[in-house]
Protein backbone atom coordinates (compact mmCIF):
# COMPACT_ATOMS: atom_id res chain seq x y z
CA UNK A 1 0.00 0.00 0.00
CA UNK A 2 2.81 2.42 0.95
CA UNK A 3 4.72 1.67 -2.27
CA UNK A 4 1.57 2.34 -4.26
CA UNK A 5 1.10 5.72 -2.55
CA UNK A 6 4.70 6.77 -3.23
CA UNK A 7 4.42 5.68 -6.86
CA UNK A 8 1.20 7.63 -7.25
CA UNK A 9 2.81 10.70 -5.70
CA UNK A 10 5.80 10.38 -8.02
CA UNK A 11 3.49 10.28 -11.03
CA UNK A 12 1.74 13.34 -9.68
CA UNK A 13 5.00 15.29 -9.26
CA UNK A 14 6.26 14.45 -12.74
CA UNK A 15 2.96 14.84 -14.50
CA UNK A 16 1.36 17.94 -12.99
CA UNK A 17 2.21 21.54 -13.86
CA UNK A 18 4.93 23.34 -11.91
CA UNK A 19 2.38 25.62 -10.23
CA UNK A 20 0.71 22.61 -8.62
CA UNK A 21 4.04 21.19 -7.47
CA UNK A 22 4.71 24.40 -5.54
CA UNK A 23 1.79 23.54 -3.27
CA UNK A 24 3.09 20.17 -2.07
CA UNK A 25 3.18 20.02 1.71
CA UNK A 26 6.00 18.69 3.91
CA UNK A 27 4.51 15.21 4.20
CA UNK A 28 4.12 14.90 0.44
CA UNK A 29 7.67 16.08 -0.22
CA UNK A 30 9.16 13.66 2.32
CA UNK A 31 7.33 10.78 0.68
CA UNK A 32 9.15 11.31 -2.63
CA UNK A 33 11.90 9.00 -3.80
CA UNK A 34 15.44 10.39 -3.71
CA UNK A 35 15.40 10.89 -7.48
CA UNK A 36 12.06 12.69 -7.50
CA UNK A 37 13.01 14.81 -4.48
CA UNK A 38 16.27 15.84 -6.13
CA UNK A 39 14.47 16.77 -9.34
CA UNK A 40 11.87 18.82 -7.48
CA UNK A 41 14.40 20.59 -5.23
CA UNK A 42 16.54 21.56 -8.23
CA UNK A 43 13.44 22.86 -9.99
CA UNK A 44 12.51 24.83 -6.87
CA UNK A 45 15.99 26.37 -6.76
CA UNK A 46 15.87 27.44 -10.40
CA UNK A 47 12.38 28.87 -9.91
CA UNK A 48 13.57 31.54 -7.44
CA UNK A 49 16.77 32.56 -9.27
CA UNK A 50 16.55 35.71 -11.36
CA UNK A 51 18.16 35.66 -14.83
CA UNK A 52 21.90 36.28 -14.59
CA UNK A 53 22.38 37.82 -18.01
CA UNK A 54 25.70 37.53 -19.86
CA UNK A 55 29.00 36.50 -18.31
CA UNK A 56 30.74 39.58 -16.87
CA UNK A 57 33.59 41.44 -18.56
CA UNK A 58 34.81 43.73 -15.78
CA UNK A 59 38.53 44.42 -15.43
CA UNK A 60 39.61 40.77 -15.25
CA UNK A 61 40.76 38.84 -18.29
CA UNK A 62 39.52 35.53 -16.89
CA UNK A 63 35.99 34.97 -15.59
CA UNK A 64 36.06 34.32 -11.85
CA UNK A 65 32.36 33.88 -11.24
CA UNK A 66 28.81 34.72 -12.19
CA UNK A 67 26.16 36.14 -9.85
CA UNK A 68 22.59 34.99 -9.39
CA UNK A 69 19.99 36.72 -7.25
CA UNK A 70 16.77 35.40 -5.82
CA UNK A 71 13.43 37.13 -6.00
CA UNK A 72 12.93 39.62 -3.18
CA UNK A 73 10.76 38.59 -0.23
CA UNK A 74 9.96 40.05 3.17
CA UNK A 75 11.48 39.27 6.55
CA UNK A 76 9.67 38.82 9.86
CA UNK A 77 10.39 42.50 10.55
CA UNK A 78 7.94 45.00 9.00
CA UNK A 79 9.52 47.27 6.40
CA UNK A 80 12.61 45.08 5.86
CA UNK A 81 13.05 43.02 2.69
CA UNK A 82 15.70 40.47 1.77
CA UNK A 83 17.18 38.68 -1.22
CA UNK A 84 19.99 36.17 -1.59
CA UNK A 85 23.00 36.44 -3.86
CA UNK A 86 24.51 33.20 -5.12
CA UNK A 87 27.95 33.32 -6.76
CA UNK A 88 28.96 30.44 -9.00
CA UNK A 89 32.76 30.43 -9.01
CA UNK A 90 34.94 29.29 -11.92
CA UNK A 91 38.57 28.16 -12.04
CA UNK A 92 40.84 27.28 -14.98
CA UNK A 93 41.17 23.57 -15.69
CA UNK A 94 44.90 24.06 -16.26
CA UNK A 95 46.25 26.68 -13.82
CA UNK A 96 48.89 29.12 -15.10
CA UNK A 97 52.53 28.05 -14.88
CA UNK A 98 53.95 31.00 -16.77
CA UNK A 99 51.85 34.10 -16.11
CA UNK A 100 53.66 36.09 -18.78
CA UNK A 101 52.58 33.79 -21.62
CA UNK A 102 49.39 32.37 -20.11
CA UNK A 103 46.25 32.82 -22.21
CA UNK A 104 43.83 33.95 -19.49
CA UNK A 105 40.87 34.44 -21.82
CA UNK A 106 41.57 31.37 -23.95
CA UNK A 107 41.94 28.75 -21.20
CA UNK A 108 38.90 26.49 -20.53
CA UNK A 109 37.13 26.98 -17.20
CA UNK A 110 35.18 24.74 -14.87
CA UNK A 111 32.67 25.55 -12.14
CA UNK A 112 34.53 25.20 -8.83
CA UNK A 113 32.13 26.17 -6.05
CA UNK A 114 29.44 28.50 -4.78
CA UNK A 115 29.16 31.36 -2.30
CA UNK A 116 25.98 32.81 -0.85
CA UNK A 117 25.14 36.02 0.98
CA UNK A 118 22.05 37.94 2.04
CA UNK A 119 21.26 41.55 1.24
CA UNK A 120 18.56 43.60 2.91
CA UNK A 121 16.65 46.74 2.08
CA UNK A 122 14.43 48.99 4.15
CA UNK A 123 11.23 50.00 2.40
CA UNK A 124 10.29 51.76 5.62
CA UNK A 125 12.82 53.12 8.10
CA UNK A 126 12.75 51.06 11.33
CA UNK A 127 11.46 52.59 14.54
CA UNK A 128 12.15 52.04 18.22
CA UNK A 129 8.72 50.41 18.48
CA UNK A 130 10.15 47.24 16.94
CA UNK A 131 11.81 46.56 20.31
CA UNK A 132 8.51 46.68 22.20
CA UNK A 133 8.39 43.30 23.96
CA UNK A 134 4.69 43.79 24.75
CA UNK A 135 3.78 44.01 21.07
CA UNK A 136 1.91 40.78 20.34
CA UNK A 137 1.25 41.45 16.66
CA UNK A 138 2.02 38.50 14.41
CA UNK A 139 4.91 38.65 11.96
CA UNK A 140 3.98 39.90 8.48
CA UNK A 141 3.90 37.53 5.52
CA UNK A 142 7.20 37.14 3.70
CA UNK A 143 5.23 37.25 0.44
CA UNK A 144 3.96 40.79 1.04
CA UNK A 145 3.74 43.12 -1.95
CA UNK A 146 5.95 45.89 -0.52
CA UNK A 147 8.93 43.58 -1.06
CA UNK A 148 7.81 41.56 -4.07
CA UNK A 149 7.28 44.75 -6.10
CA UNK A 150 10.76 46.20 -5.50
CA UNK A 151 12.89 46.97 -8.53
CA UNK A 152 15.84 44.60 -8.85
CA UNK A 153 18.74 47.06 -8.97
CA UNK A 154 21.98 45.12 -9.31
CA UNK A 155 23.99 47.41 -7.04
CA UNK A 156 23.07 50.19 -4.65
CA UNK A 157 19.49 51.29 -4.48
CA UNK A 158 19.42 50.76 -0.72
CA UNK A 159 20.53 47.12 -0.72
CA UNK A 160 23.04 46.36 2.01
CA UNK A 161 24.74 43.40 3.66
CA UNK A 162 24.06 42.42 7.28
CA UNK A 163 24.38 39.23 9.35
CA UNK A 164 20.63 38.96 10.01
CA UNK A 165 17.45 41.09 10.18
CA UNK A 166 17.91 41.93 13.87
CA UNK A 167 21.45 43.25 13.28
CA UNK A 168 20.18 45.28 10.33
CA UNK A 169 17.53 47.01 12.44
CA UNK A 170 19.64 47.52 15.57
CA UNK A 171 22.60 48.69 13.51
CA UNK A 172 20.56 51.33 11.69
CA UNK A 173 18.90 52.59 14.88
CA UNK A 174 22.33 52.75 16.53
CA UNK A 175 23.55 54.82 13.58
CA UNK A 176 20.61 57.22 13.93
CA UNK A 177 21.29 57.50 17.67
CA UNK A 178 24.95 58.26 16.87
CA UNK A 179 23.92 61.09 14.54
CA UNK A 180 21.74 62.59 17.26
CA UNK A 181 24.55 62.16 19.80
CA UNK A 182 27.09 63.98 17.62
CA UNK A 183 24.62 66.79 16.93
CA UNK A 184 24.05 67.17 20.68
CA UNK A 185 27.62 66.47 21.85
CA UNK A 186 30.20 66.98 19.06
CA UNK A 187 32.95 65.77 21.40
CA UNK A 188 31.60 62.22 20.92
CA UNK A 189 33.14 62.19 17.43
CA UNK A 190 36.49 63.78 18.34
CA UNK A 191 38.83 63.96 16.54
CA UNK A 192 36.84 64.77 13.44
CA UNK A 193 38.03 66.18 10.13
CA UNK A 194 36.32 68.45 7.65
CA UNK A 195 34.87 66.65 4.65
CA UNK A 196 34.11 68.01 1.22
CA UNK A 197 30.71 67.03 -0.15
CA UNK A 198 29.60 68.37 -3.53
CA UNK A 199 32.23 71.11 -3.33
CA UNK A 200 31.15 72.21 0.16
CA UNK A 201 33.13 71.68 3.38
CA UNK A 202 31.24 70.05 6.24
CA UNK A 203 32.17 68.98 9.76
CA UNK A 204 31.34 65.60 11.32
CA UNK A 205 27.88 66.59 12.48
CA UNK A 206 26.83 67.96 9.09
CA UNK A 207 28.42 65.02 7.28
CA UNK A 208 26.60 62.47 9.44
CA UNK A 209 23.30 64.33 9.15
CA UNK A 210 23.58 64.07 5.37
CA UNK A 211 23.96 60.30 5.63
CA UNK A 212 20.63 59.68 7.40
CA UNK A 213 19.30 57.89 4.34
CA UNK A 214 18.83 54.11 4.11
CA UNK A 215 19.20 54.32 0.32
CA UNK A 216 22.93 55.05 0.84
CA UNK A 217 23.60 51.95 2.94
CA UNK A 218 26.20 49.39 1.82
CA UNK A 219 26.72 47.25 4.92
CA UNK A 220 25.89 46.98 8.61
CA UNK A 221 28.36 44.84 10.54
CA UNK A 222 28.81 44.20 14.28
CA UNK A 223 32.35 44.72 15.55
CA UNK A 224 34.27 43.67 18.64
CA UNK A 225 33.40 45.53 21.82
CA UNK A 226 34.16 45.16 25.56
CA UNK A 227 31.69 43.36 27.81
CA UNK A 228 28.53 45.38 28.27
CA UNK A 229 29.19 47.42 25.14
CA UNK A 230 27.93 47.17 21.57
CA UNK A 231 29.78 48.11 18.40
CA UNK A 232 28.59 48.57 14.82
CA UNK A 233 30.54 49.50 11.71
CA UNK A 234 28.27 51.15 9.16
CA UNK A 235 29.38 51.34 5.53
CA UNK A 236 27.27 54.10 4.02
CA UNK A 237 27.85 56.13 0.86
CA UNK A 238 31.67 56.33 0.91
CA UNK A 239 32.13 56.43 4.69
CA UNK A 240 32.80 53.93 7.45
CA UNK A 241 31.10 54.94 10.69
CA UNK A 242 32.18 52.96 13.77
CA UNK A 243 29.92 53.37 16.81
CA UNK A 244 30.52 52.09 20.33
CA UNK A 245 27.90 52.37 23.05
CA UNK A 246 26.18 50.76 26.00
CA UNK A 247 24.46 47.45 25.37
CA UNK A 248 20.70 47.41 25.91
CA UNK A 249 17.75 45.17 25.14
CA UNK A 250 15.75 48.28 24.27
CA UNK A 251 16.12 50.56 21.27
CA UNK A 252 19.40 52.53 21.33
CA UNK A 253 19.26 56.21 22.25
CA UNK A 254 21.75 59.06 21.93
CA UNK A 255 22.53 58.65 25.65
CA UNK A 256 23.84 55.13 24.92
CA UNK A 257 26.39 56.34 22.37
CA UNK A 258 29.93 56.68 23.75
CA UNK A 259 32.10 57.18 20.67
CA UNK A 260 31.72 57.70 16.92
CA UNK A 261 34.54 57.34 14.41
CA UNK A 262 34.14 58.67 10.87
CA UNK A 263 36.40 57.46 8.04
CA UNK A 264 36.10 58.43 4.40
CA UNK A 265 37.20 56.03 1.67
CA UNK A 266 37.58 56.20 -2.08
CA UNK A 267 35.86 53.66 -4.32
CA UNK A 268 38.01 52.52 -7.24
CA UNK A 269 36.12 51.12 -10.23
Amino acid sequence: MRKWMIAALLVMVIGVPLRAQERLNSQERRALTAKAADRLARRDLLSILKPTGRYPHGNRRQIGGVWFRTATIGTHIPGLCVRDTLILNYAPIDPPRDSEHYDYEGEPLRASGVEAMKHYRFVKAPSAGLFDTNDDRSSPSIWRSECRSLKEEEYGGGWFAAPDPEAAVRGWLTFEAAIDAVLARPVVAEPCALYVRHGQKADCAATLAGLRDTEKLNEIAPCNAPTGKVCFKIDIDNYWITIVGRQSTEAPTLADVESVKVEEYITVT
